[in-house]
């Protein structure tokens, strides 16, 4: 059995050009997306029909036939008045940076539009070089432009921080169909297909405007969430939350919640108010401390500075909390990541004494609702004797606005 025709290069994927407009009923079929991806596994999600048979075929990129055929697993909705289901797969026995193509059928049907490719990760713990693309703030019915320059900077994985769909609720329904919408849009699909992406959620898509721990019907935010992704298990078992972390390669990236456990924006700015609640803080600066990785990325989508009503820059004491944990634990390597505000930046914040080396926040914000489209990629050389990260920031004209290095030994407090 050979493959479906379908055309395996990243920027040459077609898709159907399939528009859903708010108010309409969701698509009945959705992806595939490509989540988290090991050295050895893949995580591919799909929304299809209920009671849908979906199967995946995959093999090597210069393979003709299928390596192996998989059934994937259905999740039920939680809604449970959409006519679809999210379906999940995981693929195993994979090799360390290999590319791979795959074709999803439905109900025996090998449609071109559902296959995509991916490349797995490079082995934990060894050196590598590789580049991460981050965005938040997707848009429909805006500019989607940026996707198109996204994919021409060939990414190995993305992390998207926040309102990838302004659902505004807790309804998981209107989520749902946010989501849905949202994934219709041809350029951002085509990243999906083929960039493994780590997704994390800031207040449109988990609730109202500027929403906190407060908002009712968190719980079933949290449902939704993690069957529309395709995102590492979350949370612990004793504290709920989006939050979760995951390797690639000699970095280690700490998804942080900033939403669930979140106080007030207008809580008395004390030693009481918390960005992400003390089991989520705990979990970090552990994670943190046994870290073994060259570099940790801490992100969420609220920053630390730049917003002046809903970001760290009014949680003193859990801002301060941080630096400082990092600081007094001597913790190297940390970089920063957000988004939220609409434009993209890179700068270390002016409270870096705390931590005792430059802070790097890298902003990356509005890549389809912002004046400038922007989105940001981060190139880490671990292979290096002093290894560096490379942080530029791109605008939706295709010009880069930024680029700043760092070597780790400029992120090393002193011992």
């Amino acid at each position: 059995m050979k493959f479906s025709r379908c055309v395996y290069l990243t920027i040459a994927i077609l898709f159907a050009k399939t528009s859903v407009a708010f108010g309409q009923d969701a698509p009945a079929i959705s992806g595939p997306m490509v989540g988290h991806t090991t050295e050895s596994s893949a995580i591919i999600w799909m929304y299809a029909p209920k009671a849908s048979k979906l199967e995946i075929d995959f093999s090597e990129a210069t393979e003709a036939n299928p390596k192996a055929t998989m059934i994937f697993d259905s999740v039920v909705n939680p809604a449970g008045d959409l006519s679809g289901a999210p379906y999940k797969v995981t693929l195993r026995d994979l090799k360390p940076l290999t590319s791979y193509k795959y074709q999803v059928k439905v109900d025996g049907r090998a449609d071109p539009a559902h296959c995509g490719s991916l490349q797995t990760a490079p082995p934990v713990d060894k050196g590598s070089k590789f580049r991460l693309a981050v965005t938040s703030c997707m848009k429909f019915g805006q500019p989607q432009k940026s996707w198109e320059w996204l994919l021409g900077e060939k990414p190995n994985l993305h992390v998207t921080l926040g309102d990838t769909q302004y659902s505004d609720t807790t309804n998981p329904t209107i989520q749902w169909k946010h989501h849905l919408r949202y994934r219709a849009v041809p350029e951002f699909s085509a990243v999906l297909k083929s960039i493994p992406t780590y997704a994390m959620w800031d207040d449109h898509d988990y609730g109202p405007n500027n929403s906190d721990g407060t908002a009712t019907g968190k719980e079933n935010s949290l449902v939704g969430w993690n069957q529309f992704w395709g995102n590492p298990a979350s949370g612990t078992a004793a504290t709920p939350g989006a939050f979760f972390k995951f390797s690639w390669s000699d970095v280690e990236f700490f998804i942080l919640d900033g939403r669930y456990h979140r106080s007030p924006d207008n809580a008395p700015d004390d030693d009481q108010k918390r960005m992400l609640g003390d089991a989520q803080f705990a979990w970090l600066i552990d994670g943190l401390k046994i870290s073994k990785a060259k570099f940790k990325v801490i992100a969420s989508g609220s920053t630390l500075s730049d917003s002046k009503n809903d970001g760290w820059r009014i949680y003193t004491y859990a801002r301060q909390r941080l630096f400082d944990a990092i600081g007094d634990n001597k913790i190297s390597g940390v970089v920063y990541m957000s988004g939220d505000i609409h434009r993209s930046r890179v700068w270390t914040h002016p409270e870096s004494d705390r931590v005792g080396y430059p802070l790097i926040e890298v902003i990356s914000s509005g890549v389809a609702n912002s004046k400038t489209l922007s989105f940001a990629t981060v190139d880490f050389d671990t292979t290096a004797d002093d290894p560096t990260v490379q942080v530029r920031i791109v605008h939706g004209d295709g010009e880069t606005h930024a680029d700043k290095t760092w070597k780790l030994s400029d992120l090393t407090p002193d011992k």
